[in-house]
């Protein structure tokens, strides 16, 4: 759908609480901006960019805003969709995906976060963290862990999911794991597929065992769970460490029962440092 001029907008919508837009194309950055500018009161933004939509840089700047999904088509341009830029100190509640955007800019602290998801391939993604690290529950499916950031400490976080397709995985699961002394619950799976050929990153025994292994951790879910050398040694750490870990689940994809068989043996040896542990594998 294609909208067509700026002036035609009312003046303002006072009452408008959600507001969804999918696949549209505007005159310009003019109109979108007046757009969201005319809801006041507006709680829930859902916003899917396409291919000549218009839009260079997406700014979202609404202190009612309570929820924000945002999508960027993977054929979207380049040179059409930058990226975005949010002021929403009021959200609890922030999913952004985009494989072909440049940088998403938060110009605002947001202390009642609540959920976030970051399915994002941005060279620096880290300065997100700082305004979001009051989240309480965190997917995280990035490119890199490089340059992460020193001192962000997730305080309140108490759920973690980490996508496994990026070679990044391991030591980006280490840093979160490092700055989240709360932290109860652990998921951790293949999003995407993986890229053909791609090397993946091997296992480097971290220098210490980060707090919330050894104290609040009692769940950890692996969905995907193949069985290679990495996956084999990050499971046995995590193990081998968590002493308050109550229940362990693991699934493949895999359709070979020998090949299933083999994952199982391998875990089910794998020592356990709480003896409470519950191992269920699918």
């Amino acid at each position: 759908m294609t909208l067509v001029d700026a002036s035609s907008l009312p003046a303002s919508f006072p009452s408008l609480k959600n507001l969804s837009l999918v696949k549209m194309k505007y005159p310009s950055e003019e109109f979108i901006n007046k757009l969201l500018a005319s809801c006041p009161v507006l709680d829930d933004l859902a916003v899917e960019q396409c291919s000549g939509d218009g839009v260079t840089v997406l700014a979202v700047q609404i202190p009612s805003l309570k929820s924000l999904s945002l999508r960027k088509r993977p054929d979207t341009d380049d040179d059409e969709a930058y990226g975005f830029v949010i002021d929403t100190p009021s959200l609890l509640s922030f999913d952004i995906v985009d494989h072909c955007g440049e940088l998403c800019v938060v110009e605002s602290y947001m202390p009642e976060i609540v959920y976030v998801n970051l399915d994002i391939n941005y060279r620096r993604p880290w300065k997100m963290l700082t305004s979001l690290s009051s989240v309480k529950e965190l997917e995280l499916c990035l490119t890199s862990s490089k340059e992460y950031p020193v001192g962000i400490v997730f305080h309140n976080l108490v759920h973690l999911t980490i996508c496994t397709c990026e070679t990044e995985w391991l030591n980006l699961l280490l840093c979160v794991l490092k700055d989240s002394p709360k932290l109860q619950g652990l998921r951790i799976e293949q999003y995407h597929n993986i890229r053909t050929g791609e090397q993946r990153s091997c296992w480097k025994e971290p220098s210490s065992v980060p707090g919330c292994v050894l104290t609040s951790l009692e769940t950890l879910e692996w969905v995907k769970y193949e069985g290679t050398e990495e996956e084999k040694e990050a499971a046995a750490f995590i193990f081998r460490n968590a002493r308050f870990l109550k229940k362990a689940t693991i699934s493949s994809s895999s359709t070979d029962p020998v090949k299933k068989l083999e994952m199982l043996k391998g875990l089910s040896f794998l020592s356990r440092c709480s003896s409470s542990c519950h191992l269920t594998f699918d």
